[in-house]
């Protein structure tokens, strides 16, 4: 897998889509798409990337928001105190002010 489905492109409106490649930037679709997806972009992420995958984004990310985090932790069965946006400041998404 090496590009991104059309359809996600709503969710990376601050980059050049056309340029987004898995898996350079795996961390960051994931992400986003566990931040802004829907339930088709849902359906696509845990169809491409694993449960472990996934997990490890979410324990380790500090970009996606505290709520995001904490849904994301309940479905994946993570501690919270796995989940490092909960102890560390999160970062902004790239491009976003």
């Amino acid at each position: 897998m090496t590009q991104i489905p059309e359809f996600l492109k709503p969710y990376f409106w601050e980059i050049d889509f056309a340029s987004l490649r898995l898996p350079e930037k795996q961390t960051y679709v994931i992400e986003r798409v566990l931040e802004y997806g829907n339930d088709q972009a849902i359906r696509w992420l845990k169809a491409n990337f694993t449960h472990e995958t996934i997990a490890a984004v979410v324990r380790h990310s500090r970009r996606i928001s505290r709520n995001t985090a904490n849904l994301w932790a309940l479905v994946l069965n993570i501690p919270k105190e796995q989940v490092r946006c909960f102890s560390t400041p999160s970062l902004p998404m790239p491009g976003s002010s």
